[in-house]
């Protein structure tokens, strides 16, 4: 017979970060409701658990199933969210103050081309939030070229400062801070990029990350 704290030993557990990743303010909080429901634990994106709900089966015997068209291994493959018409990326323009000088708004088709970081195709994507006209930030998701032929607003050059998406293969485990190769789903170039890993959190469809720090290697 034991007399351990269940609170304790749960609390024990959990990573002690107090990151704020799974709704609650500390890991403290996360433990006491875990005490009354088990399953609250799946929320903490630190667990090992969190990692191998994202994860599929290994690879097959195929050498290049982990590997880009240079033959270069990635982590993970970031996939679209479901809700979104395209890859979600957080961008911001080489001149910021265009965004308000171009009267940018929610629902607009923009052209630009992904600059500094090695990419060298031009992407059209559709404004998914107002945008930050103090920073000059702007949310879009990137649908294609077709969207753009019957006009668009040209930005020029832009910088990706985040990548947001959905994992649900990775042979890796996530965890927040760290740099990874990673294979966007719908890259045209199907070339691996890199980024850190700076928000997590739990789906039913698979794992949310954001990932920063963007470069294409």
């Amino acid at each position: 017979m034991t007399n351990e704290d269940p609170l304790a030993a749960l609390l024990a557990r959990l990573p002690g970060k107090d990151c704020g990743q799974c709704g609650h303010r500390t890991c403290a909080g996360l433990a006491a409701v875990a005490v009354h429901d088990p399953q609250a634990l799946a929320r903490c994106v630190h667990l090992p658990q969190a990692a191998a709900t994202a994860t599929t089966p290994p690879p097959n015997e195929d050498p290049g199933a982990w590997t880009d068209m240079l033959g270069r291994e990635y982590d993970f493959v970031l996939e679209k969210f479901a809700e979104d018409p395209g890859p979600r990326e957080v961008i911001l323009p080489f001149n910021p103050a265009n965004v308000e000088r171009l009267k940018i708004r929610r629902g607009d088709i923009l052209i630009g081309r992904p600059a500094w970081v090695g990419c060298p195709v031009t992407h059209v994507g559709v404004v998914i939030e107002e945008p930050d006209y103090f920073n000059g930030v702007i949310t879009w998701c990137v649908v294609g070229p077709l969207a753009g032929r019957n006009g668009g607003i040209e930005i020029g050059l832009y910088n990706p400062i985040a990548y947001e998406g959905i994992v649900r293969r990775t042979r890796a485990e996530l965890q927040i801070g760290r740099r990874y190769y990673f294979l966007p789903h719908a890259c045209m170039l199907q070339s691996r990029h890199s980024g850190v890993a700076n928000a997590m959190a739990r789906r039913e469809d698979g794992l949310r990350v954001r990932l920063e720090g963007i470069w294409i290697s």
